[in-house]
């Protein structure tokens, strides 16, 4: 009889593993990785709520009203690159950006308005071309491997007749610094030089492989550790420019002291007109041995996967990459990471496994370098592609050592506000929730939920419009802007924002009806920074609320 009931449990599990629950249920709560590893399931269908943000540039090749029109409502974040394009172009970018946006709001009752940012140049060195050279086009100077180029630091110093091509660098102390034998490195690999003779006002170097640059392009020393000013002219002008269009995030390029975001924030302060969040970038070692303090001061680290690999070597790339992701997700500050996309004979090139992996390591957003881009159609099926493979490593993480890990590391005792954010989290892991809503004012309440990396949407419903902006950076957040009139009873107000985020969650197909929801929200009026209300709700066919026969809600 002993032997009988064990065949049969055996042959009732092996019916309950032909059940192939989704979103990758029965590996997401193993007990060890290798348990894990083993239940992940190919057929397994992917969560319905992309949890990962999206960025994507806003270029000439995709600026037009009816373009952006197109690709808002799949992503998250447009960021404009300061370097590229006028004061001007970039005004009637965001003009046409909040025209598409108007038009997109009126069509569909679940848009939300992407947050934008603005791409700063930071402290870096440039090229320029000079117009006499002879083996200039004015536009592209041609370097061939073996060749000599000079790099010259005072564009009033020209030879004549001379017979290799001449760059100026806007780096006027590269002759002091520079050492026989280092290497200089152009446009992000392009070309590569090495430095064999310095002058005054110009450093001689031997072309290392054959190559075309333009105006404009980065020049990277790998050999020597440069102390460039933390602001320019440029980016002052550039700064008041952001502040102007009303931008929600400046990204600094080529952050490699702390020194450059204290600057930033500072002159940020001092404008009085609107605060912005401040990204760090990260694309040099310098920036990678500086990371910790960079990390205290910045509001979000963006890893520029392209510069990184010229400056640390690509065998590297991924000891940096892991390292400073796990930094951001230990004290909970976003953090993005950029790949390059790149055409071939007409087809799109981006390397999706990466991407995946970037997720699995906890990354708040991908941010895709679409900005030489030109065909539309192309860039929204890449962005569909990038959006189903985002679902797919999200319902592959290992939820159980995520949550372990990131609440054991929190210092006890914490608030009110923190100590519910975390069991809001377990509780929506115990019941696997399709959602959580919450309620949120600064927005820290749903950024507190988003560091412990739920498995489903957390939906931020806030009065605010600039807290619904700031929030779209964060893994897993759904931020809506509510603006309905305040309500004299506090308590009604607060569950018609609740209804908002159950109408929200229902049109965009996030929930089925009979799904359990966890609400967070304050208990009482004038409640900021005290959240401390949990409860479990149902979601129902229509968008009312009502009494079941248990007491439970449904919506």
């Amino acid at each position: 009889m002993y032997k009988n009931s064990k065949i049969v449990n055996h042959n009732q599990q092996m019916q309950l593993d032909q059940v192939v629950p989704d979103c990758q249920l029965n590996a997401a709560y193993q007990c060890t990785r290798i348990d894990h590893e083993i239940k992940l399931n190919v057929n397994c269908n992917p969560s319905p709520a992309r949890l990962t943000r999206i960025i994507i540039t806003l270029s000439n090749n995709n600026q037009q009203i009816d373009d952006i029109v197109k690709l808002i409502n799949t992503i998250d974040i447009l960021r404009l690159n300061i370097s590229h394009g006028d004061k001007n172009w970039h005004r009637q970018a965001i003009k046409n950006l909040r025209k598409a946006s108007k038009q997109l709001s009126t069509q569909l009752n679940t848009f939300n308005p992407p947050s934008v940012a603005l791409d700063l140049r930071g402290p870096e060195i440039r090229t320029k071309i000079f117009k006499d050279d002879p083996n200039s086009t004015q536009i592209y100077t041609s370097l061939t491997k073996g060749n000599n180029v000079s790099l010259l630091t005072d564009n009033l110093i020209i030879k004549q007749n001379v017979n290799t091509p001449i760059l100026w660098t806007s780096c006027p102390e590269l002759p002091r610094i520079s050492q026989i034998g280092d290497r200089i490195i152009l446009d992000r690999g392009a070309v590569a030089l090495t430095v064999n003779k310095i002058g005054e006002n110009y450093v001689e170097c031997r072309v290392m492989n054959t190559g075309m640059i333009s105006n404009g392009k980065i020049i990277q020393t790998i050999d020597t550790a440069l102390e460039l000013p933390g602001i320019s002219e440029k980016d002052e002008e550039d700064i008041n420019l952001a502040l102007e269009l009303e931008c929600d995030y400046l990204i600094v390029s080529h952050v490699r002291t702390s020194k450059t975001i204290y600057m930033i924030k500072k002159r940020v302060k001092e404008s009085s007109v609107r605060p912005i969040c401040i990204l760090a970038k990260i694309s040099s070692s310098q920036g990678v041995d500086s990371f910790d303090d960079i990390l205290k001061v910045a509001d979000g680290i963006v890893i520029d996967r392209e510069c990184l690999q010229v400056d640390i070597r690509s065998e590297k790339i991924f000891l940096a990459q892991k390292s400073m992701i796990a930094k951001c997700n230990r004290i909970g500050k976003p953090v993005i990471v950029t790949y390059r996309v790149s055409t071939t004979d007409g087809r799109v090139k981006l390397d999706l496994d990466l991407l995946a992996n970037a997720i699995l390591e906890g990354v708040d957003g991908i941010f895709l370098a679409t900005g030489s881009l030109i065909d539309i159609n192309k860039l929204k099926k890449l962005i569909e592609d990038v959006d189903l493979t985002c679902r797919e490593a999200e319902s592959a993480r290992w939820q159980r050592q995520i949550f372990h890990e990131l609440s054991y590391k929190s210092t006890i005792p914490v608030d009110s506000t923190h100590g519910v954010a975390i069991a809001a989290v377990e509780l929506s892991m115990k019941l696997n929730t399709s959602a959580i809503i919450v309620t949120t004012t600064t927005g820290r309440s749903a950024m507190l939920l988003s560091i412990y990396r739920p498995r489903c949407p957390i939906v931020a419903v806030t009065r605010h419009k600039i807290t619904s902006q700031w929030l779209r950076i964060y893994f897993a957040l759904h931020p809506i802007h509510y603006t309905c009139k305040r309500n004299s009873n506090w308590s009604q107000d607060i569950e018609e924002r609740i209804s908002c985020g159950m109408n929200y969650l229902r049109q965009s197909r996030f929930v089925k009806v009979g799904d359990p929801v966890v609400v967070v929200s304050g208990w009482r009026s004038h409640n900021q920074g005290f959240t401390n209300s949990i409860r479990v709700i149902y979601v129902s066919l229509l968008p009312i609320t009502s009494i079941s026969d248990d007491f439970e809600e449904t919506w």
